[in-house]
């Protein structure tokens, strides 16, 4: 229990370390819709729908992004899991800047305590990214590593897998560029997110949480941007028989 207590105390240090950051600052709106089905026990599709926006009065800074993203994941054993996505990106930056983007990722999710009324996870993924810019016709490819650290807290019920459930989120998330940056966007990132979801029932659930972000263009560089987020998700889950009470 203790080194539960341990790991959320760190995640609100992270939390604390992005609010000093003393940066240009935006507020943001994403929603998002994601369809999960798992099947034989061990695997599970899941594809993403989002929506992000800038939440500003100015017309010149206003831009939007969408994207679908399609993941595929394999329980190797109740503790593990391998994920693949490939997640498929247009955004509006600006009045005659566009910018396409194709970003697949490999990793694992290594689960420490599920089932517990404490969920605490991490998850590693190698990501290389496809970025176009659309005036300008200019392709760049860039890879980078993101570690993030999740913890699930189950309010009303023993765990997560408890219909009528409220619960709580916190999670925290490094984008470490490892090669070429990506100019057009800020490619190493620093991302905290805290929130509460309520689970219906197996097939849906909803997620209202807040996101803190800071970006810089170089490793090294200071954070020059940070982002305040608002975030909306809704959640289905298909063939209860798939995978039984897992996800």
């Amino acid at each position: 229990m203790c080194r539960r207590y341990n790991f959320i105390f760190l995640l609100f240090f992270c939390f604390a370390t992005l609010k000093g950051v003393q940066a240009q600052h935006s507020t943001q709106f994403w929603a998002e819709y994601q369809f999960d089905y798992p099947f034989a026990n061990v695997y599970l599709y899941e594809a993403t729908v989002s929506y992000q926006t800038l939440m500003t009065a100015n017309p010149q800074n206003k831009w939007w992004s969408v994207a679908l993203s399609n993941t595929f994941e394999y329980s190797i054993e109740p503790k593990l899991d391998l994920t693949a996505e490939i997640p498929i990106g247009y955004t509006l930056q600006k009045e005659n800047a566009n910018s396409f983007e194709v970003s697949p990722l490999i990793g694992a999710r290594y689960y420490f305590s599920q089932g517990k009324r404490f969920d605490i996870r991490f998850l590693l993924r190698y990501q290389h990214r496809f970025f176009r810019t659309i005036d300008e016709d200019l392709w760049e490819k860039s890879n980078r590593v993101r570690l993030r650290g999740e913890a699930w807290i189950s309010l009303t019920g023993p765990n997560m897998f408890t219909d009528n459930l409220w619960y709580s989120f916190l999670d925290y998330e490094e984008f470490v560029v490892v090669d070429e940056q990506v100019n057009e966007r800020f490619a190493n990132r620093r991302r905290l997110r805290v929130g509460i979801g309520y689970r219906l029932n197996y097939m849906h659930r909803f997620d209202l949480g807040y996101t803190w972000q800071s970006s810089r263009n170089e490793i090294g560089g200071a954070f020059i941007s940070d982002d305040s987020v608002i975030q909306f998700k809704y959640k289905m889950y298909l063939n209860p028989s798939g995978i039984a009470a897992s996800r």
